[in-house]
């Protein structure tokens, strides 16, 4: 139900007026701009629901905030409506659209196929412009070399200046060295139907369509040669024999051979990349990489939708096959406008298992590095993120990968020496130099509130700058122990952080919202919450161990004259615990200890009595109850 006071503006009443039909939908700031573009199956309903009040992602308020006028347009179908959401887009670039990148990073290869005579040359931007650009690729020397070589089978030009050239009718150097086929001078001989053979072939191998190419040059070889064209039969034997050698065997990933594009999402905050593994002909032959803003305010199958569009759909060509982890929002119409883009049959693959899979996990990998290159650059370091790091963050849902995180464990023996342990691991890999332990001030053997003082009194020092800002806050335990957690997180935190616990019987991560959670026992992301919360206890536990035997030395030893805390702390230091001082012979005492004979005897001797004490127990008893005490492990 729209309320009523959203009605009395102008973009109220366009919103009463939008008829149930397909189209898109503009919404404009006061001075006209688009401030968002979007489509719809029915353009009422669509519209309605942000005037509801139930947008719930900041941005999507902050946009109903700014918005005060609404267009639209009419489309016959869904189909058609996202190609013209897609054709809008790019041509407004709206504030609060999820925007596709270029990743600017790499360079790309580029022939401007739109000229009688391309060009080709290597660039780092990529522009609407009619041209064909491949890539991107990782090296650019090594791209450069191999263009160098390339352009002894396929001598298309790359010079600038043509035009002069080609006034003059004298040609460069290039031409002399059998590096350019010389389509500036008349000497040449060269049309343009035989120089776009030229480009046509550098394609077909730029693209790995390398046995096409073959074929089509041998057919070209014997037409000229029983045309008595011997010269340019020889040419074409001499690039078809440079061209065998020139290739280089990849194993072959795709045995249907169809044209296809592996596509890979990753996230990380407010942006998202996807990258495009291109197999043609059966194999690898480039990898395309673009960056996605403002994409937090969407999720994995609204983002690969939004890919789709506006990739495709602005002019790159569209295979026979799109391979994706999850099938897009709206996938039906997708798969119709893009089918209406391509001219052909497009097919959306979802794979569970083999090569197909592996190679939708390469894709994803390549999406997170690109993602971990952009974040390592603006935060000055040269880490990437681990793949347990990576597969934490895709198994919690968390928007950014937990780079570092934090574990608390309480060690206690009943309401005897109650410790916290924090630990900290930084991409995977123990902080040492970040652990940190307290002993506990609340009484009593309750978890819940020592966990609870705990993290109040660690965080407090993170607000305060002491300590560095975690990714993830780790707890053992339950539901209890998160609920303790929040809790404390709440009085202290300045900004939200995620929070989990780790339950030791059944393994399961215990989530804020949703059920628990139950990783594979293989998985890297159990094993990597495994260790640190192992890690907690052990630290805890030893810390919690060191305080019990100081507590025990020191009633001990209470009454025995000439023993006060430096003597007390030069004996734990020399024997390092009770057991080891009491079974020491006085000479042995004063020997390690550095004390008078005459001290060490009175310790050896209070030591005894109390051992003899413990073991006659009350009323004659036995020592058993207080062996069963010695081997109690703290909860």
């Amino acid at each position: 139900m729209v309320p009523a006071e959203a009605f009395l503006s102008a973009l109220g009443e366009k919103v009463l007026n939008l008829p149930a039909l397909p189209g898109v939908y503009l919404f404009k700031d006061p001075r006209g701009g688009v401030l968002y573009v979007g489509k719809a199956k029915s353009l009422s309903a669509r519209v309605r629901s942000y005037l509801s009040g139930e947008n719930s992602h900041p941005r999507l308020r902050e946009l109903m905030a700014e918005a005060v006028d609404l267009d639209s347009i009419l489309t016959d179908t869904e189909a058609e409506a996202l190609l013209l959401e897609a054709t809008l887009v790019r041509q407004h670039r709206p504030h609060y659209n999820v925007l596709l990148k270029d990743d600017k990073s790499f360079p790309y290869v580029r022939l401007s196929v739109q000229e009688d005579y391309p060009r080709l040359s290597v660039t780092r931007q990529v522009r609407s412009d009619g041209a064909r650009y491949l890539g991107p690729y990782t090296d650019v020397k090594h791209l450069r070399r191999t263009l160098r070589e390339v352009r002894r089978i396929f001598p298309v030009r790359t010079c600038r200046n043509f035009a002069e050239y080609r006034r003059a009718n004298r040609p460069c150097l290039y031409y002399h060295i059998r590096r350019c086929a010389g389509p500036c001078t008349t000497r040449a001989g060269l049309t343009p139907e035989s120089y776009r053979a030229i480009v046509d072939g550098l394609l077909l191998f730029l693209t790995g369509r390398d046995v096409e190419l073959l074929h089509t040059l041998r057919e070209r070889m014997g037409q000229a040669s029983g045309g008595r064209r011997y010269e340019e039969a020889a040419r074409l034997r001499d690039q078809i024999a440079m061209l065998e050698q020139a290739r280089v065997p990849q194993r072959v990933v795709s045995p249907a051979g169809r044209d296809t594009d592996v596509l890979g999402l990753a996230r990380h905050g407010r942006r998202a990349a996807v990258a495009a593994l291109l197999l043609r002909g059966g194999r690898v032959v480039a990898k395309e990489t673009r960056l996605l803003d403002r994409a937090d305010i969407l999720g994995d199958e609204a983002l690969l939708q939004q890919f789709l569009a506006q990739h495709y759909l602005a002019g790159a060509p569209v295979p026979e096959q799109i391979v994706v982890a999850a099938p897009p929002a709206d996938a039906g119409v997708t798969l119709e406008a893009l089918c209406a883009r391509a001219g052909h049959r497009v097919e959306l693959r979802v794979p569970r298992r083999g090569r197909a899979r592996a190679l939708l996990l390469s894709a994803e990998r390549n999406a997170a590095h690109a993602l971990e290159d952009l974040a390592a650059r603006s935060a000055g370091r040269r880490s990437r993120f681990s793949p347990e790091t990576l597969e934490l963050q895709k198994a919690l849902a968390l928007a950014e990968p937990p780079w570092r995180i934090v574990c608390f464990d309480i060690s206690n023996l009943g309401d005897e020496g109650a410790v916290a342990a924090v630990v900290a691991s930084e991409n995977g890999r123990a902080r040492t130099g970040l652990y940190r332990r307290m002993r506990v001030l609340r009484p009593g053997p309750d978890d819940f509130a020592m966990i609870e003082e705990a993290v109040e009194r660690y965080w407090t020092r993170v607000e305060s700058g002491e300590e560095p800002r975690p990714d993830l806050v780790v707890v053992d335990g339950g539901a209890g122990q998160v609920r303790a957690a929040r809790a404390a997180l709440d009085r202290v935190a300045t900004r939200p952080v995620p929070l989990i616990g780790l339950a030791k019987r059944e393994e399961t991560v215990v989530r804020e919202s949703g059920d628990p959670l139950t990783l594979p026992r293989r998985s890297p992301a159990l094993r990597a919450l495994q260790r640190l919360r192992d890690e907690a206890h052990r630290f805890g536990l030893t810390y919690h161990r060191k305080l019990r035997g100081r507590a025990r030395l020191t009633s001990v030893l209470d009454g025995v004259q000439g023993v006060g805390p430096a003597r007390r702390a030069a004996l734990l230091k020399a024997f390092g615990s009770v057991a080891a001082l009491s079974e020491a012979a006085p000479e042995e005492i004063a020997r390690r200890a550095n004390v008078t004979p005459a001290l060490a005897g009175r310790v050896a001797a209070r030591l005894r009595g109390g051992a003899a004490m413990r073991l006659a127990g009350p009323a004659g008893g036995t020592a058993s109850a207080a062996a069963d005490e010695s081997r109690r492990r703290p909860a």
